[in-house]
């Protein structure tokens, strides 16, 4: 899904109709309140990748010495998860502010991490994973909104009903059965 859909449905949220109008129309960057929008939508994202739902991803990489600075990685990690040769056996790792060493010192290594999203722009795709829906998005972005605002008690429903769609999205969902009854 796109951002700027996102964000008409947390202006739609908002009840902000002048919102929605400029989002369906706007096809260069936004400015004024829809740029606070797009930058209360990059806030929120970014949260849930960090605290709540981890985007993961793995890249091969080459390791020069034992040492793969993070400037390598395809995106910007936050955590290592583990790391294997080619061959698929594990190796120990260690991590620095600036690059990650390992015991093999030469070679192609894949590298499983998490990492942060990079900041969107109005026709970017959304990069939450598929347990975030559009709606609960929305929430964060109009709870973010009303702060900038000044909108205090608008704000704290609005992040009542994310966290709300939050803890909704991360309990497991399992199928729900009766158990057969025994006579004796």
């Amino acid at each position: 899904m796109k951002v700027r859909n996102v964000i008409s449905l947390a202006a739609a949220n908002l009840g902000r109709e002048d919102l929605v109008a400029q989002a369906e129309n706007c096809a260069a960057e936004p400015a004024g309140e829809l740029a606070s929008l797009l930058r209360c939508y990059n806030l929120v994202e970014n949260e849930i990748a960090l605290d709540y739902f981890p985007l993961k991803r793995e890249d091969i990489l080459g390791a020069e010495e034992g040492e793969i600075p993070f400037s390598r990685f395809s995106r910007c990690p936050v955590e290592v998860l583990g790391v294997w040769e080619n061959g698929g056996a594990p190796l120990s790792f260690e991590t620095s502010v600036s690059a990650l060493f390992v015991q093999k010192n030469d070679g192609r290594i894949k590298v499983s991490y998490t990492y942060s999203p990079k900041e969107k722009e109005w026709g970017d795709d959304w990069e939450v994973g598929e347990k975030i829906s559009a709606r609960l998005l929305s929430f964060g972005i109009c709870c973010e909104f009303c702060l900038t605002g000044g909108q205090y008690g608008e704000a704290a429903m609005w992040e009542k009903k994310f966290r709300d769609a939050l803890r909704a999205a991360n309990t497991l969902h399992k199928r729900l059965s009766v158990r057969s009854r025994r006579w004796a």
